[in-house]
């Protein structure tokens, strides 16, 4: 939903609306709804949106992207990017911890890594940007050996269960790319996270647009019968105004003639 609403933030913004830079005015992105969705549905979404409770479940879910997620040193590249961009300068196929490492470290600690002063291993002598970070590599590492007895593969099941809170959202050290990828190497059967979730978005959409499609098909049905049988209406009182009038005319041709009949006997009974 997300992809959305910023959608609508900008198509506001275009239009020269007042939007905050951090968040969103649901009561003006409400006239500006995104492509496929209809005007109705979208004015319903953002009412649910624009109440204090939501606005304070998505401060918190910012601030915890914020920490979780966005500290890192590998810029705005997607870390299956920074994985390709390894492998192509080491020409060898790189380890998740490398990845780690590359986007993870400061600049001082991957300074002395490159200058052979340290190495992977030495636990005690990186330096991360967070606290987590740190503590997720050496777990990670940690587990690796006790499961295969060294650290120079990857386990993507291994670094999932170290991040359980990451269920159902960006797993941490991978983001928005596929996590199979960044974790192993090989891509999985989807895309990425973050092309599910917008398949799901527009599947949602898509069901609530079948189903006011289905709703429009009904209401023309309806009221096409209901055109139908206004007209058969129609032909009735037709066939039955044309009846009438044929029974007038013969009603008039036979008062007619009885007329001329009785004109004629009143004039021969004159005579006699």
């Amino acid at each position: 939903m997300s992809d959305m609403r910023k959608s609508s933030k900008n198509k506001a913004l275009k239009a020269r609306e007042r939007i905050p830079d951090d968040g969103y005015n649901f009561e003006i992105q409400c006239k500006y709804p995104p492509n496929g969705v209809p005007r109705r549905k979208w004015e319903r979404m953002c009412m649910s949106w624009n109440t204090k409770d939501w606005e304070k479940k998505s401060k918190v879910g910012r601030e915890n992207r914020k920490n979780d997620l966005c500290r890192h040193t590998g810029g705005s590249k997607g870390f299956d990017k920074h994985r390709r961009n390894l492998e192509k300068i080491k020409g060898k196929k790189v380890g998740f911890a490398e990845v780690l490492l590359h986007t993870h470290a400061t600049k001082e600690c991957k300074k002395r890594l490159n200058d052979g002063e340290i190495n992977a291993n030495d636990y005690n002598k990186l330096q991360f940007v967070t606290d987590r970070s740190k503590r997720s590599y050496v777990s990670y590492m940690k587990k690796l050996e006790n499961k295969y007895g060294n650290t120079d593969c990857d386990d993507m099941e291994v670094w999932e269960s170290l991040h359980p809170e990451c269920q159902g959202r960006q797993l941490f050290g991978v983001g928005s790319s596929d996590p199979h990828f960044v974790l192993t190497g090989t891509t999985s059967s989807t895309a990425s996270v973050s092309d599910t979730r917008q398949l799901d978005e527009l599947q949602k959409v898509q069901a609530e647009l079948e189903k006011e499609r289905e709703a429009r098909q009904n209401i023309e049905a309806r009221f096409e019968q209901f055109e139908q049988e206004r007209e058969q209406e129609r032909v009735e009182r037709e066939r039955e105004r044309e009846q009438e009038r044929v029974e007038r005319e013969r009603e008039r041709s036979e008062h007619a003639r009885w007329q001329k009949y009785m004109e004629a006997k009143f004039n021969k009974f004159g005579k006699k």
